[in-house]
């Protein structure tokens, strides 16, 4: 049946690369690798481990070059308190390590030369035996006011390189956030779905070089209120954007494509995908079809559902029900329940993971196998 699981992730790896449907890690062929993948059992497994903090949110996750995870997410008194830093954890195949504090708010400024209020959402990328890290953090006010980080780190989280601050807006270099995993173009540069929350929200691609410097920035047309870009890279040249829709405006997932490595996009159009005001996350299967997470019903977060479609235009089908509104027995003193912010991925073994911030107070993982998912809503 299913237990569950928190986050984490650790080991090594080879060649950097990015897997063109899930723009994440890719690792090479290596006998650990092999050993990792015949060890694991293609069911479904779901794990949760306690945070050492109150409060955690906004999990990101990567797979190392011997097949083991290192998941990351910030943790604290509550979201946007002075304690938050962000933490990891570490999946070797069968049980999870123990979080740890990878990177705090001295980190960002003693990195940086600046005052750190909070931070927020993280985003990992592997390059070789290396993480880097990219952390977004406030100096004043809210998240109107952000900007990102790069913290470079070995396979054990000690600092190898420059902390730095990306230059995402040029007016003021303040506003702009990411949630999601790059993708990587053929010179090696990356291209990181951000989005901007100051005065309007709206996304945007910024390309990054390897030593984190920003090279461009690209619009993608959409009206009001469009953000928290999500990204798939189907074939070479094109680009699939999964955006979430905020508050108060018609609750669907929208998608923008292009085809031409992200420079120009097409106008963003729904696809008849339910999605009141909630993060999404989306990776492509074996068989070419698309599989996204998201929160379908409105007035909360109480439900978070897999849905599957041949192509990201749909029909979408909901193959998966990873959390829901039923409240289970540790959740009976809970006021409001949340399963938010999915973050999926597909490892070299062709397992689907899923990390998701379970009511706030413990990231879960769900892994299982895409012939699970082949079926009717389970």
């Amino acid at each position: 049946m299913l237990c569950l699981v928190l986050w984490v992730v650790a080991s090594g790896g080879a060649a950097y690369q990015l897997n063109l449907r899930r723009a994440a890690a890719v690792i090479p062929d290596s006998p650990a690798v092999a050993a990792a993948m015949t060890s694991r059992q293609p069911l479904t497994h779901k794990v949760s481990v306690p945070s050492p903090v109150p409060s955690v949110h906004a999990a990101t996750a990567i797979e190392m070059g011997d097949g083991t995870l290192q998941a990351f997410w910030f943790g604290g008194a509550r979201e946007g308190a002075k304690d938050v830093s962000i933490w990891g954890s570490i999946y070797d195949g069968k049980t999870w390590s123990k979080p740890a504090i990878v990177v705090s708010r001295d980190t960002i400024a003693q990195g940086t030369g600046r005052y750190i209020r909070k931070l927020g959402n993280p985003v990992a990328v592997r390059v070789g035996e290396e993480v880097h890290l990219y952390v977004v953090s406030v100096s004043v006010g809210g998240w109107s006011g952000s900007a990102l980080n790069r913290v470079v780190l070995d396979r054990d989280w000690n600092r190898v390189g420059r902390t730095g601050r990306l230059v995402g807006n040029p007016l003021l270099n303040l506003g702009t956030l990411i949630r999601a995993a790059p993708y990587q173009l053929e010179g090696g540069d990356l291209v990181f779905p951000a989005y901007h929350e100051m005065m309007e929200k709206f996304p945007q691609m910024l390309r990054v070089r390897s030593d984190g410097r920003v090279v461009d920035r690209i619009s993608v047309p959409v009206d009001e209120d469009l953000f928290q870009p999500w990204a798939l890279v189907p074939e070479a040249g094109a680009v699939e954007l999964f955006l979430r829709r905020g508050a108060d405006v018609a609750p669907e997932v929208h998608v923008s494509d292009s085809r031409d490595h992200g420079e120009t996009w097409n106008e963003a159009r729904e696809i008849g995908l339910p999605n009141p005001n909630a993060g999404i996350s989306a990776v492509g299967m074996d068989d070419g079809s698309v599989l996204l997470a998201a929160n379908p019903d409105e007035g909360g977060r109480g439900n978070l559902t897999l849905f599957r479609a041949p192509e990201i235009t749909g029909p979408w089908k909901p193959v998966y029900k990873v959390d829901t509104e039923k409240r289970e027995d540790d959740e009976k003193d809970i006021e409001q329940i949340e399963y938010s912010y999915p973050w999926l991925m597909k490892t070299s073994d062709g397992l689907i993971h899923l990390f998701y911030t379970w009511n706030r107070t413990q990231i879960r993982h769900l892994q299982i196998s895409q012939q699970n998912l082949e079926g009717g809503e389970q």
